[in-house]
């Protein structure tokens, strides 16, 4: 009998001790005026309420769903304790952990009854408040005999859609972390993916970071993914990456070269690249053009002193000639080719049009002038031209020295005393015969490529030094206008694909420009960029330009989904 008595003694005190060590959780719904208690339904007498943006509960109600003692100070006459929290309501005084505090700072006296905010709860008792403002319900969880955690600090919490994954399949992390003071938080996480592309179990973890450079504990939760597969690496991206972003494609050289029907245009290039250093003022190109026309100019200032960039243009009809700026864009202030290339082209893909100028017969204009260059700075520029008859169009680098007050007519004066420059038989200069190469594709299968400026599956376009009479041929295809026109282009997505080397330029898809890359440069074939993914309309219509100062060739390629 004695020992029946000790068993049962020994049952009521763990099972005491077990309900000491449960987790309570309270969730309040403001907007239907209801209380959970561990999911059952139970009642607050008086309810809790938000004022003035402060969900209030009263303190006694809150100490007996969650089975905390609530300590009388002074035989209640004066107060009464909550765990880290003292309350002086006749004096409206309040200590939290020991710091004074006014007693409106931790709640409100309403009808007689002491109301305490949710967040002052949290850090009396160590427990976990998380607020959901769309449907205004707040959940307060909290663990008798939990050591209360240090509430300065921010919270770390998020959860998974589940816990279960096939290889490839999308990860959804609902993240609810939050900061005591209601800081803004900065994520760490670690070990987390979109997606993973190996089987087994997976540990991600999580640390916040609020304002004031206070972290949080970090807080783990664990997955598995399965040996199913529901997308490769490769089929993931494509389905689910933004524009603008790279991924990994080792077989991008083995995907099939799609044919094209290849056309040019009528409209004249011109390009002064060489000397690319020019050491000496003097003539760098120039040639006579009528009608639309294309000049393309990349030269750095060799010389020791600063210099500018002149265009000039002379009318050497008969009659008087209206010359008119469609688009201009040019850039300058830096030594790194590429960079120069890509903000150039944006200006001039950008460009609205410009000015109309009229030139009677024999005179001069300045084009453009450059602001001065100083050693070694380069400038990169594109313009596309109009003009009514047949103008003279010269590209020239003048030092300072040299520079008259920057007028019409000194300009003039003093292009006939300037040297023509030889080139430096590594650029290129010249003129071509088309600015605008159109390739029209017929898309089929599930993966091609088009290649773009390689001298083979796309043709260098051949060309004239106007002041050698020496021809030329336009390596790089720089200046050059790519329209290419996917025809059967429903769910399909296209990557840029670097091949010569690094490459920065810009690219225009359906009308929407769009820089290639973002930021840094492309370098690695098998690391391509998207740039398009169509799911509405059978036809993309896409606009390149090949960049000054990135290496082509390169590869658009097209993958079906």
């Amino acid at each position: 009998m004695i020992v029946r008595w000790f068993v049962l003694l020994l049952w009521i005190a763990v099972a005491a001790s077990a309900q000491q060590l449960a987790t309570r959780q309270l969730v309040l719904d403001f907007e239907g005026g209801l209380a959970y208690l561990n999911g059952s339904p139970i009642t607050l007498n008086p309810p809790a309420r938000v004022v003035e943006g402060r969900a209030l509960i009263p303190v006694r109600e809150v100490a007996r769903v969650l089975g905390v003692s609530l300590e009388n100070l002074n035989h209640g006459t004066q107060g009464v304790r909550l765990g880290k929290l003292e309350l002086y309501p006749a004096l409206g005084q309040a200590r939290l952990e020991g710091r004074p505090l006014g007693l409106n700072e931790v709640g409100q006296l309403q009808d007689g009854v002491m109301f305490v905010s949710a967040r002052t709860l949290e850090a009396a008792l160590g427990a976990a408040v998380v607020f959901d403002p769309l449907q205004r319900v707040l959940t307060l969880t909290y663990i008798h005999g939990a050591i209360a955690r240090d509430t300065t600090r921010p919270v770390a919490r998020f959860a998974t859609d589940k816990q279960e994954y096939k290889i490839g399949e999308p990860v959804r992390i609902i993240e609810y972390s939050y900061d005591p003071d209601g800081q803004p938080l900065s994520l760490s996480f670690t070990g987390r993916e979109e997606a993973y592309f190996t089987p087994g179990e997976k540990l991600i973890t999580l640390v916040v970071t609020n304002r004031a450079g206070r972290s949080s504990e970090p807080f783990s939760r664990r997955i598995v993914v399965r040996p199913e597969v529901m997308y490769s690496a490769r089929d993931y991206a494509l389905r689910f990456y933004s524009v603008g972003r790279l991924f990994l494609d080792p077989e991008i050289l083995s995907y099939p070269v799609l044919a094209t029907d290849r056309q040019d245009g009528d409209v004249p290039l011109l390009v002064s690249n060489s000397p690319e250093q020019v050491a000496r003022s003097g003539v760098l190109y120039a040639d006579a053009v009528s009608g639309s026309a294309r000049l393309l100019a990349y030269h750095q200032n060799a010389l020791p002193t600063p210099a500018r960039l002149v265009v000039l243009v002379s009318n050497v009809d008969v009659v008087p000639v209206h010359l008119k700026v469609e688009r201009l864009g040019e850039t300058a202030a830096t030594r790194v080719v590429a960079v120069l290339g890509q903000a150039s082209l944006m200006d001039f893909l950008l460009a609205q049009a410009g000015e109309q100028v009229r030139l009677e017969p024999g005179q001069t204009v300045a084009l453009y002038r450059s602001d001065l260059l100083a050693a070694g700075q380069g400038l990169n520029l594109m313009a596309d031209l109009q003009a009514s008859g047949q103008v003279n169009l010269t590209v020239a680098m003048i030092e300072e020295s040299l520079l008259p007050a920057l007028s019409n007519e000194g300009l003039a004066s003093l292009l006939p005393l300037l040297p023509n420059l030889e080139p430096d038989g590594t650029h290129v200069r010249g003129t071509f015969p088309s600015a605008l190469r159109t390739l029209r594709v017929r898309l089929e299968g599930t993966v091609g490529r088009i290649v773009i400026g390689d001298g083979v599956f796309d043709p260098t376009p051949a060309g004239m030094d106007a002041l050698t009479g020496q021809p030329v041929r336009l390596r790089g295809h720089y200046g050059l206008t790519y329209r290419v026109v996917l025809d059967g282009a429903l769910n399909t997505v296209g990557a840029f694909s670097p091949r010569g080397g690094a490459y920065v330029g810009a690219i225009r898809v359906n009308g929407l420009l769009q820089p290639v890359p973002s930021n840094g440069v492309l370098l690695r074939p098998d690391n391509p960029l998207i740039f398009f993914r169509e799911t509405q309309n059978d036809q993309v219509t896409i606009e390149l330009i090949p960049a000054s100062g990135s290496y082509l060739p390169v590869n658009l390629v097209v993958y079906r989904l």
